[in-house]
């Protein structure tokens, strides 16, 4: 009895004595756990601070592309100071091109050297400052050397308005060819000598045309005009006299644009009813005038980078021209007529950076038509030139072999 008693009484020790063996156990491998992954944490921890702090000295050791173009900077060309900081370079083991230019980038009121280049090799503001020699460093800075300046800013590119585009608020132009004024709402009004859509400039026809511009429409008279008849000799400058009278009458114009294209449309008609002025003829007994003209175009603009921009038209248009015979009364009899039916062709090209510029060439009824513009002081006065003559045919009566100008021009877009 007494040893079965022994026996019940040992079982619950056993098993304390087991859980006291395996918990323990137990315990132990899950705190291995737990320490391998505080210890992993903590690796990681430090590695992302160990990039924290190579960015950091990466930033201290650059300077920000936008504020280094406002510090001098030159390109080393003394072969001493260049070969000294090539030792520099070759020291630290850092490769750069063989032969390429040693730049450097100072900011002389704080006394350092905020970067130097050999090609694409680069030492930094706390590199020079580490590992380039004091003196070196000194003679850097204080640039008493054989050097060439460098400006790194960027250049304004200027992109001009040109006349005839909605303004901010105005602009207006003047020159012998013409004049106009134009509204931000695209209203305005314009007066132009001769008719340049034939190739017929300044007093050739001998009429001007004044219109109403209605944002893409335009609307007026064409009115003759009494200057021309005769040669100016003005040196270095003789001006052709014209061999057309100018006539009385309307002109319209009409421009469908989208896009980079546009769709143009023009007529006027003209006449010489009777004699109110001889000094408006060229002859005071038979004459010609144009009569007619009516054009349709479709033009289309490139937009070449740059503000470059070149435009094609291409089109067709009729024109006629007239003669008319002087009556007693003063009455003009129209004795003849004829009819002209032709391909129209221009090519312009503008640039609006920098100086602007522009050229054109048109070819109308074996007419060709060349003008040319330059602006001399920015947005304010310019040369225009302009020039036509008969193409592969002699001239007609109405036409001069050839015929020049060139006039200045005021003109403000504001």
């Amino acid at each position: 009895m007494r040893q079965e008693h022994r026996f019940r009484t040992s079982r619950p020790i056993a098993l304390l004595a087991l859980l006291l063996i395996v918990v323990p156990m137990a315990t132990g491998q899950e705190s291995g756990d737990d320490s391998l992954t505080v210890l992993n944490d903590t690796l990681e921890k430090r590695k992302a601070d160990a990039e924290r702090m190579e960015r950091m000295i990466d930033a201290l050791n650059q300077v920000d592309s936008l504020y280094k173009l406002r510090y001098p900077a030159w390109v080393v060309l003394d072969d001493d100071v260049s070969e000294r900081i090539r030792r520099a370079f070759r020291t630290r083991k850092i490769e750069y091109p063989p032969g390429a230019e040693i730049q450097v980038v100072v900011n002389p009121p704080a006394g350092e050297i905020l970067e130097i280049s050999i090609g694409t090799a680069r030492m930094g503001r706390n590199d020079t400052r580490s590992f380039l020699a004091d003196s070196l460093h000194a003679t850097i800075i204080a640039g008493e050397y054989n050097k060439r300046m460098v400006d790194a800013r960027p250049k304004d590119r200027r992109v001009g308005q040109l006349y005839g585009a909605h303004p901010r608020f105005a602009a207006a132009h003047g020159s012998a060819f013409g004049a106009g004024i134009l509204l931000s709402n695209g209203w305005g009004a314009e007066a132009t000598m001769g008719f340049e859509e034939l190739g017929y400039h300044f007093w050739s026809t001998g009429s001007v045309r004044g219109l109403a511009v209605f944002d893409q429409f335009k609307i007026g008279v064409v009115i003759p005009i009494a200057i021309g008849t005769e040669s100016t000799d003005t040196q270095p400058l003789d001006i052709r006299p014209r061999k057309m009278t100018g006539a009385l009458g309307f002109a319209t114009e009409l421009r469908f644009p989208w896009e980079e294209n546009a769709i143009d449309l023009l007529l006027s008609v003209a006449d010489v009813p009777r004699v109110t002025n001889f000094r408006l003829l060229t002859d005071s007994v038979s004459f010609y005038f144009l009569h007619t003209v009516s054009q349709a175009s479709y033009s289309r603009q490139f937009d070449l980078g740059k503000a470059n921009l070149l435009t094609l038209t291409g089109g067709v248009g009729y024109h006629q021209m007239a003669r008319g015979v002087v009556q007693a009364d003063r009455s003009v009899v129209t004795a003849d007529k004829e009819d002209f039916l032709s391909p129209i062709v221009r090519i312009e090209y503008v640039n609006r950076a920098s100086n602007m510029f522009g050229v054109s060439a048109q070819i109308y009824s074996s007419v060709v038509h060349l003008k040319g513009w330059v602006e001399i002081v920015r947005n304010l006065f310019y040369i225009d030139l302009q020039y036509y003559s008969a193409l592969f045919r002699d001239p007609k009566p109405w036409e001069q072999p050839y015929f020049f100008m060139i006039s200045p021009r005021i003109q403000v877009v504001y």
